[in-house]
C-alpha cells in the first residue's frame, strides 16, 4: 500500500513540475519533467510485466525416502520473455528439519518452517539452476512452498510480487530396524503357526454358490442368484491359507489430550510398527493397519484392510510416515468399536506405550472370539497385566538403548565437525 502511494506520488510530482514550468515559461523545467514522467511511465510499465512469464520450478530426485537417506532438490528459475530483469528475489517455504547444504536460509513466521532465499538478475530468455543436497533426519510428510517472487523495473523505482501457490512434498518413511534390535525375537515374534488358520473363510477368495443350509448367515445369501434359481443360494469362499496380521497402532502417548504427546514414545511406536510391517511382508502375510491416529491429508482414523498385494507394505509405510501425533479417541475405544470388522482368526498386534484401564478387557473379548492377540509395549514403566493367552513383548528398555546410542553418535559427529572447523 505504501509502495503504491509512492508510485502515485512520483507521477504527481512530475505533473506539478510540468504545470509550474508552463506558467513560469521555464523550458528546461518542462523538458526535465517530461523526461522524468516518461521514465516513470516506462518504469511502471516495466514493473507491470516484470513477473509475466517468469516460472519457478522444483524437482526432487526422490520424493519418498527413508530416514538417513539423501536426496537432491533442483530449482529452476526461467524468464520466458524478451525483457531483462534487474533483480528477482524468490522466497520459498521449506520445512525446518530440511537441511540444505550451501543454501541461503532465514527464519519464517511458520514455526515448523524456514525460508529459502534466491536473489539474482536475469537477461531475456534466461534460465538459472540451483541444486541442493539434503538428508532426511526424521519421518513425516513435508510440504515445500508456496513461493513468493518479487521483481520490478530496471531503475529500482517500483516493485511487484507474485505468489506461486503450487506446493511440492517429500515423504520420509519411518525408521526400519531388525526385531532383535528392538528387543523382539526374530523367530516367531507373533507366536504364529505356519500355514495359517484354515477354518475361517476368506471373503476375498470367492469359490462359488450352493443351496442355503440352516445356520448359514444371511449376509452370505446371493439374492440375485436366488431370484434367478427360485431357491436360496449362498456364496462360498475358499478357506484362509495365510496368516492375516493387523497392526493396531496406538498414538495416544499421554493420558489426557490436553497434555500433548510424547515425541519419543510416538517414534518408538511408529518404528516398532514399521519394523513389524516389514517382517510380516517379507513372510507374505496378509497385512493390514488400524490406528486411532489420522494421516496428514485426512481427518479420520486409519484403517487399511489386510491384503497380500505387492504394494501393501508401501501403502502402510506411507500411512505410518504421515500419521499425526494426536489421536482421535483412545485406542481402547476405537478397538472396542471396530474389532468385529476384522477378519476372523487374524493376529492383532497392538503397538502402544500407554495402556488404558479398559483395554485388557477388550483384548480378552477379542481373544474369546478367535483372534490371536500380541501386545508390543514400548513404554518406560512396566506394562500392566494382560489377559491370559495374550503374547506380550515389553521393549521399552531396548528402545532406550537405541536412543542412547543414537545420541552418542550425534554428539561424536558434532564434535568431529567442530574440530574440523577449528582446523
Amino acid at each position: 500500500m505504501l509502495s503504491q502511494m509512492w508510485q502515485e506520488l512520483w507521477v504527481l510530482v512530475f505533473v506539478v513540475l510540468i504545470v509550474i514550468g508552463i506558467f513560469t515559461g521555464e523550458g528546461l523545467l518542462i523538458g526535465f519533467s517530461v523526461m522524468g514522467l516518461l521514465v516513470v511511465g516506462l518504469a511502471r510499465l516495466w514493473n507491470r510485466v516484470s513477473l509475466e512469464n517468469v516460472t519457478y520450478e522444483r524437482k526432487f530426485s526422490q520424493r519418498r525416502v527413508f530416514i538417513g537417506e539423501k536426496t537432491t532438490l533442483s530449482i529452476t528459475l526461467t524468464n520466458r520473455k524478451p525483457l531483462p530483469l534487474g533483480r528477482v528475489r524468490v522466497e520459498d517455504e521449506v520445512p525446518a528439519s530440511m537441511e540444505l547444504a550451501g543454501a541461503n536460509v532465514v527464519g519464517s513466521p511458520n514455526p515448523d518452517g524456514k525460508t529459502l532465499l534466491h536473489s539474482t538478475s536475469m537477461s531475456w530468455y534466461e534460465r538459472i539452476h540451483w541444486t541442493y543436497e539434503f538428508q532426511c533426519s526424521r519421518r513425516g510428510f513435508f510440504r515445500i512452498g508456496p513461493s513468493n517472487l518479487r521483481s520490478g523495473d530496471l531503475f529500482g523505482f517500483f516493485s511487484s510480487e507474485k505468489i506461486a501457490r503450487d506446493r511440492d512434498y517429500v515423504l520420509v518413511y519411518p525408521r526400519i530396524v531388525s526385531l532383535p534390535e528392538i528387543g523382539m525375537p526374530s523367530a516367531r515374534p507373533l507366536g504364529e503357526t505356519r500355514g495359517g488358520i484354515r477354518i475361517f473363510e476368506d471373503i476375498s477368495r470367492p469359490m462359488g454358490l450352493r443351496d442355503y443350509q440352516m445356520g448359514d448367515p444371511l449376509k452370505t445369501v446371493d439374492w440375485k442368484a436366488t431370484a434367478r434359481m427360485q431357491e436360496l443360494q449362498v456364496r462360498t469362499f475358499e478357506p484362509s491359507s495365510s496368516i492375516a496380521v493387523i497392526l493396531a497402532v496406538a498414538v495416544d502417548t499421554m493420558e489426557h489430550t490436553w497434555e500433548g504427546y510424547s515425541a519419543i514414545h510416538l517414534e518408538r511406536i511408529i518404528t516398532a510398527a514399521a519394523s513389524l510391517a516389514v517382517y510380516a511382508s517379507e513372510r507374505q502375510y496378509s497385512l493390514g493397519l488400524f490406528s486411532n491416529g489420522t494421516p496428514v491429508l485426512a481427518d479420520r482414523p486409519m484403517k487399511i484392510a489386510p491384503s497380500q498385494s505387492p504394494d501393501q507394505l508401501t501403502i502402510i509405510l506411507e500411512a505410518l510416515a504421515s500419521i499425526r501425533p494426536l489421536p482421535m479417541g483412545s485406542i481402547a475405544g476405537q478397538l472396542g468399536n471396530q474389532w468385529r470388522s476384522f477378519p476372523l482368526g487374524a493376529t492383532i498386534v497392538v503397538v502402544l506405550s500407554l495402556v488404558a484401564d479398559e483395554l485388557p478387557q477388550i483384548l480378552d473379548n477379542m481373544r474369546a472370539h478367535g483372534y490371536k492377540l500380541v501386545v508390543v509395549y514400548v513404554g518406560d514403566k512396566p506394562c500392566p497385566p494382560m489377559p491370559e493367552a495374550v503374547l506380550l513383548h515389553e521393549i521399552g528398555d531396548a528402545f532406550e538403548g537405541l536412543e542412547f546410542a543414537g545420541q552418542r553418535h550425534a554428539q561424536r559427529f558434532a564434535a568431529m565437525n567442530s574440530e574440523g572447523d577449528v582446523r
